[in-house]
């Protein structure tokens, strides 16, 4: 398939990275894919593993200085070394540049600082993902099915963002435009207070001690479908999601105060003090589940985040 772009660059072949470099070839776009990893042991795993067309360390990359070469640039490195890539980009850059951020905000606010006039930037987050992290986990279908919101700077110029949307469906995703201050406001409710909520159920369950007796006495695992379900995404890529609660610091705190009133409310319910009414739970779960099939629109999306 003829593509846009002939030297893409992803600066950042982890998970993303590899998988969206995977997917490329699987539909085959006629590009040539670079990608960049922070270590000689990663770049070797690469190479092996066929994740790229050419596989360069951080170090290797830099001391080139080969910005200019590519036509497409993608950032699939934590928040913060994006907004720390960004100031390193020349000025009058002609080719495309996008990122794989989970937050808007910072990576916007340094983009609009960078570039003054109309530029060539627009962000980009693929609502995709894995508990994994990590080339070794690449999946050549990861975006296939999957959302893509697209956020523009000011000064982005239009055709930036068309040429993305295209991009974005060659890999299988659909798209949608959203603001970085709205974007990281749905976010902190639907990906980032969740990652932090199961990884303290996590942490919570394995520090009661009946719980941990008892799962030292067992064969198999105690738990049901439940706890699994809900832990599965539990610390998940440490270094990454650091950045992610660092970056959305704000709304994180907003949406989990707003989850602290309504568990208060269902404590109080719970309180042996007062009558129970069955009726009353019924309708919790019953409002639950519409809930849930309404963020969801009624399709099963274990597997997003």
């Amino acid at each position: 398939m003829k593509s846009e772009f002939s030297n893409i660059l992803i600066y950042g072949l982890g998970l993303m990275g590899a998988s969206l470099s995977l997917a490329l070839k699987k539909k085959g776009i006629e590009a040539r894919v670079t990608g960049v990893v922070s270590s000689s042991k990663s770049k070797e795993k690469g190479i092996a593993l066929g994740s790229a067309d050419a596989i360069l360390t951080a170090e290797e990359f830099r001391s080139s200085d080969a910005w200019k070469n590519y036509d497409f640039i993608i950032f699939g490195v934590p928040v913060d070394l994006t907004v720390k890539l960004v100031s390193e980009l020349h000025a009058d850059y002609s080719g495309t540049i996008t990122d794989l951020g989970s937050t808007k905000k910072e990576i916007v606010a340094a983009v609009e600082s960078r570039f003054t006039g109309p530029h060539n930037y627009v962000s980009s987050h693929p609502m995709c993902g894995s508990e994994e992290s990590g080339l070794e986990f690449a999946n050549a279908s990861l975006y296939e099915g999957r959302l893509c919101i697209l956020t523009s700077p000011k000064n982005a110029k239009p055709e930036i963002k068309s040429r993305l949307e295209r991009f974005w469906k060659s890999v299988g995703a659909d798209t949608i435009e959203i603001p970085a201050d709205d974007h990281d406001s749905i976010l902190s409710y639907l990906s980032h207070s969740p990652h932090i909520l199961s990884s303290m159920m996590a942490d919570w369950a394995a520090n009661q001690n009946i719980v941990k007796r008892y799962t030292d006495l067992s064969p198999i695992p105690l738990n049901g479908g439940g706890f699994r379900d809900m832990t599965r995404i539990a610390g998940s890529n440490p270094k990454m999601w650091a950045a992610i609660f660092g970056s959305n610091r704000e709304e994180i705190f907003r949406s989990l105060s707003d989850f602290r009133n309504r568990l208060d409310v269902i404590l109080e319910k719970l309180n042996p003090k007062n009558v129970q009414n069955p009726e009353e739970w019924e309708r919790f779960m019953e409002n639950s589940r519409r809930s849930r099939d309404y963020i969801l629109k009624n399709q099963d999306d274990s597997k997003k985040r």
